[in-house]
């Protein structure tokens, strides 16, 4: 004669349903009522009166939040804050052809071999690319060719700028790269990393954020993680703050637009 499991026995002579059909029933109905674990000292109930609720560092994630919630009298005032769309030129030190339009730079070339063209900003008051400090950097920005272009923008200088250190973003001939680098007295020595399946002729979005004490220094293309260097990273503090420069690498014009600049610096 066959045992019969004690779940699937009938609660009652006068009820057929099993013992294991009403706990998953009660389990449900438990599930489905908003007050579960709401009563004083309940888990629920503690975490919703917390005066601090404490996640894990970073567990709040940017889709969890809705647009326009975010108001200014909730962000701290310990970083740095520019947000610019170009409204002029004033501190931008500017070499070869540079064009202000409206909310944009169009940064070209002559029709020239190695001809340069750029902007690079150097602050006053306050130090440029510092390596010890927490930094954010975002700008829009778009070639309107591939080929025979050498282009860099970023924080820092390049071997044409000059400084003493950089990070950014470097395209050549049509191949994207992530980059730090340093002056290494003769030139800048640079460490890179390939980024592909973007199509530099659109416009993008492109992010750099650097965290001293984490000690890394990660790079996104339209909101996505693309690379993160973590060792071996630039010690040496540059003037030159932000930059873009073109270069061509044949006889012929080539041209880079940027729209906007966001950043956020520890003071």
């Amino acid at each position: 004669m066959p045992t019969t499991n004690w779940g699937m026995l009938a609660k009652s002579q006068t009820d057929s349903e099993t013992i294991e059909e009403a706990i998953a029933r009660l389990i449900t109905a438990h599930n489905a009522n908003a007050d579960s674990h709401l009563a004083t000292g309940q888990s629920l109930q503690s975490h919703k009166a917390s005066a601090i609720i404490d996640h894990l560092a970073l567990s709040i994630v940017e889709d969890k939040i809705g647009d326009g919630e975010i108001s200014l009298q909730k962000l701290t005032a310990l970083k740095r804050v520019i947000l610019s769309a170009f409204e002029s030129l004033d501190g931008w030190a500017t070499f070869g052809n540079v064009i202000l339009d409206f909310a944009n730079v169009k940064i070209y070339t002559d029709t020239v071999l190695n001809a340069y063209s750029g902007m690079t900003a150097v602050p006053t008051n306050w130090t440029g690319l510092d390596w010890d400090k927490e930094c954010f950097w975002q700008s829009t920005v778009k070639l309107l060719s591939i080929s025979a272009v050498q282009a860099y923008f970023g924080l820092g200088g390049t071997d044409h700028i000059g400084g003493f250190s950089s990070a950014g973003f470097y395209v050549d001939d049509g191949d994207l790269y992530c980059y730090h680098a340093v002056d290494s007295g003769g030139g800048y020595s640079y460490t890179t990393e390939q980024i592909t399946g973007i199509t530099l002729t659109n416009w993008n979005t492109f992010r750099i954020l650097f965290n001293p004490t984490a000690g890394t220094l990660k790079f996104y293309v339209n909101g996505v993680l693309e690379h993160t260097f973590d060792s071996s990273l630039p010690t040496s503090d540059s003037d030159e703050f932000a930059m873009f420069q073109i270069q061509t690498t044949d006889t012929v014009k080539k041209t880079i637009i940027t729209s906007d600049l966001l950043v956020s610096v520890a003071r």
